[in-house]
């Protein structure tokens, strides 16, 4: 409890109350203004003034109060609206985080789909190397056994005429060079194709790895871009968060200010009650 003197029309009075100092004074004030107000009508009976005065206070008090109660309702409205809002922002987020989520899976689908094809290609001409591979290594082990089986032969009638002129030697000499050139010439022509044969199985490993790499980053890109969108959503719903809670404290600081004026104003209630002191 305090104490304090307020003066009103030019008397004193010596106040006890639970209430600011300063918000006293200022009523005080307002009494006074309406007194001399008031006094200035045709109004003679104290008593009549008065009530006339207390009645006019009341009806500005119940006015306060009701333009405080449509504050609050708005109040209300605005956050219940923006509540909706941002409910329905964050379905429609929602629903299009989801729609960029299937439209990546069906391109990362397809991307797996080509890139699947592309390897089977590079498979399938993998196969047809190593078998045009086999194939011609068993021609040449064919044509190779044919030329051995020549140049067998050959010795073996070098052998048989080896009592003939020297002539007929010289002959079956000139043939088993010649045999033996063409068996040479073979082989390399073998290991020529067999070379060619391992750098078109190289480049097509070399193409393959390529492709895995390019489909990774191309994997990376999408994943970073759903990160995006996601953070991006994530920021928009604080903010409206942050939007919805100072409204609230707005309102809650308005309610606290329509609790204390109908505190002042209800005669129940003996925290807002003025009492002499002498």
């Amino acid at each position: 409890m305090e104490k304090i003197k307020v003066t009103i029309c030019g008397r004193e009075f010596n106040l006890v109350t639970d209430d600011a100092p300063e918000d006293i004074r200022i009523i005080a004030e307002k009494l006074e203004e309406k007194i001399v107000e008031f006094s200035k009508t045709k109004i003679r009976s104290d008593e009549e003034m008065l009530t006339l005065i207390a009645l006019n206070v009341l009806n500005e008090a119940e006015k306060d109060m009701f333009a405080v109660k449509n504050v609050i309702g708005e109040m209300h409205k605005r956050i219940s609206a923006l509540e909706e809002e941002n409910s329905d922002l964050k379905s429609a987020e929602q629903l299009t985080i989801s729609e960029n989520l299937k439209s990546a899976t069906r391109e990362l689908e397809q991307i797996a789909q080509v890139r699947d094809e592309e390897n089977e290609q590079l498979r399938k001409r993998i196969v047809e190397y190593e078998r045009n591979a086999e194939h011609l290594a068993k021609e040449r082990e064919i044509e190779i056994m044919r030329l051995k089986d020549g140049f067998e032969s050959a010795q073996s009638e070098m052998a048989n005429i080896a009592g003939q002129t020297d002539e007929i030697n010289e002959q079956l000499r000139g043939k088993i060079l010649d045999y033996e050139q063409q068996i040479e010439a073979l082989m390399k022509d073998r290991e020529v194709e067999i070379k060619r044969l391992h750098d078109g199985f190289d480049s097509a490993s070399k193409e393959m790895a390529h492709i895995a790499g390019v489909r990774e980053n191309e994997n990376n890109t999408l994943r970073n871009t759903l990160s995006t969108y996601e953070a991006t959503f994530d920021n928009y719903v604080k903010l409206k968060e942050e939007e919805i809670v100072k409204l609230r404290g707005m309102l809650e600081n308005v309610q606290l200010e329509y609790a204390t004026l109908k505190s002042k104003l209800s005669d129940g209630n003996s925290g807002g009650q003025l009492t002499f002191y002498s």
